[in-house]
């Protein structure tokens, strides 16, 4: 397409002029236009068309997460403030501007935007590292409240089910992010994930798969509700407790805070003890992804027994030093 093609194509579809120009008006400052805004005319054909070296995903290289330790009840999704608290807030400019600043953001984001963003590569929105992030880098993941198919009628949180063991977290929104979930952790597809766990779990060690079902539509959450006893029969009894359906408190700033750029695409994470992610992947696993996973699984487990033995050596001086002092 020739430059007075493209000028004319953006003034007519882009609406850069909101005005009628004539023919011969439009001859006339097509070079002058052109050159000025060059840059400009660059970016939106290319945003039109990108280039498929501009689609390559590159490996997660910073951590991600939430700067701050997990405790109960944060993110519940419900307003715990009292009347008057309300009423006080209610006053408050600096907090108006805030909530100002969350609605143009809200307003601005196109609602089909996260199933235009499925088209290229299933929705993947990076690519998984290939090798566990260090704990003292490391970013925590958030608490969140739901349900579980243990205790379907009270609410639960998902920080004290990660404390002190090592989890391979499933975060999804639907059945087709589910799949993609299964193509990082189903037994069927990844047998050496099951070995693994199964041999963590006769040594009394860490390792533990969970689920979290977002779903922030009342309809979807009271069909998966319905559907529960279904899930439970898939599941042990003992894992019941592991799954959870979430219906708020996530909102765009934590989803963005763990990678979740995109609702309807299904996560994985890797906590560990301390509920810090280590290792996180998107959408359909890739070549080697899992097997960076299930690798990085172990490297924790190992990390996690250490660390076990040397508070046990610790706890068992200490013991012998109070002993030898009270004998003296």
């Amino acid at each position: 397409m020739s430059p007075p093609l493209q000028i004319k194509y953006i003034i007519q579809h882009k609406t850069l002029l909101n005005r009628s120009v004539c023919s011969a008006c439009l001859r006339s400052l097509q070079g002058q236009w052109y050159r000025r805004h060059a840059s400009t005319l660059s970016q939106i054909l290319n945003a039109e068309d990108p280039k498929p070296d501009e689609r390559d995903l590159k490996p997660l290289s910073r951590p991600i997460g939430v700067p701050h330790p997990p405790h109960r009840g944060e993110n519940s999704g419900v307003d715990t403030r009292s009347w008057s608290e309300k009423r006080k807030d209610s006053f408050d400019y600096d907090k108006h501007l805030v909530r100002r600043k969350e609605l143009i953001k809200q307003a601005a984001k196109p609602y089909f935007r996260d199933w235009s963003r499925v088209n290229h590569r299933n929705g993947k929105t990076f690519l998984a590292p290939s090798r566990i992030f260090r704990g003292d880098k490391s970013l925590y993941f958030p608490n969140m409240v739901g349900s579980t198919l243990a205790s379907p009628a009270e609410s639960s949180d998902t920080t004290p089910v990660f404390q002190d063991r090592v989890s391979i977290v499933s975060v999804h929104s639907g059945r087709w992010a589910q799949l993609q979930t299964d193509s990082f952790v189903d037994a069927k597809q990844h047998p050496q994930l099951v070995t693994l766990l199964a041999e963590d779990e006769k040594r009394g060690g860490p390792l533990q798969k969970v689920e979290i079902n977002f779903e922030e539509s009342w309809m979807k959450a009271l069909i998966v509700r319905t559907f529960m006893d279904g899930i439970r029969k898939q599941r042990r009894e003992e894992d019941w407790g592991k799954y959870f359906l979430v219906r708020r408190g996530i909102t765009d700033d934590l989803r963005e805070a763990i990678g979740m750029s995109n609702a309807r695409v299904g996560y994985v994470y890797l906590v560990d003890w301390m509920c810090r992610i280590r290792w996180a992947g998107s959408a359909n696993a890739e070549t080697g992804e899992t097997e960076d996973l299930i690798a990085g699984a172990k490297r924790l487990v190992d990390a996690w027994r250490k660390e076990r033995e040397e508070k046990t050596i610790v706890k068992e001086k200490g013991k012998l030093k109070a002993t030898m002092e009270a004998t003296t």
